[in-house]
């Protein structure tokens, strides 16, 4: 009876010392929270809706990591495109960054490698805001808007 005893008194303490898969932090109710901010730290996102020459539009998301990995994923989404059905490409890779002189201007854009032949290139405004030139880093001749937005 007695080895019965010191058994389930064992098992009793070896159970009540289980983490049971939670961390500290978990037990706080942070991680979520931290990874959160880690996310918003490492990386900036822009969001906007371009003209384009066949439909209502196209919708840009494109993410830049804030780190030394110059990386980007991008969703391209032509609005109503396919039989009134958006359809929505994907792309990730490294952005290249070029600093040019145009039209007597000293400028800062981003190449986004899309497949082994398009790129979009975003020209940066400001702090905010990128705007989609073409491969000269010209802004386009039409009062239209080709700006993507800061998402916070």
């Amino acid at each position: 009876m007695k080895k019965v005893l010191m058994m389930m008194a064992a098992c009793a303490v070896i159970a009540a010392c289980q983490q049971k898969g939670k961390t500290a932090a978990d037990q706080n109710g942070n991680d979520t929270a931290m990874v959160s901010d880690s996310m918003a730290t490492d990386s900036l996102k822009y969001s906007g809706t371009i003209p384009a020459a066949d439909g209502p539009g196209i919708k840009y998301t494109v993410v830049l990591a804030s780190d030394s990995t110059n990386g980007f994923s991008m969703e391209e989404v032509y609005i109503q495109a396919e039989n009134g059905k958006d359809a929505v490409k994907n792309y990730s890779g490294k952005a290249e960054l070029i600093n040019k002189t145009v039209k007597g201007k000293d400028v800062k854009a981003y190449k986004l490698p899309m497949d082994n032949t398009n790129a979009l290139y975003l020209l940066v405004k400001d702090d905010s805001t990128l705007r989609v030139v073409n491969e000269a880093l010209e802004e386009a001749a039409s009062k239209n808007n080709y700006d993507l937005k800061l998402v916070k």
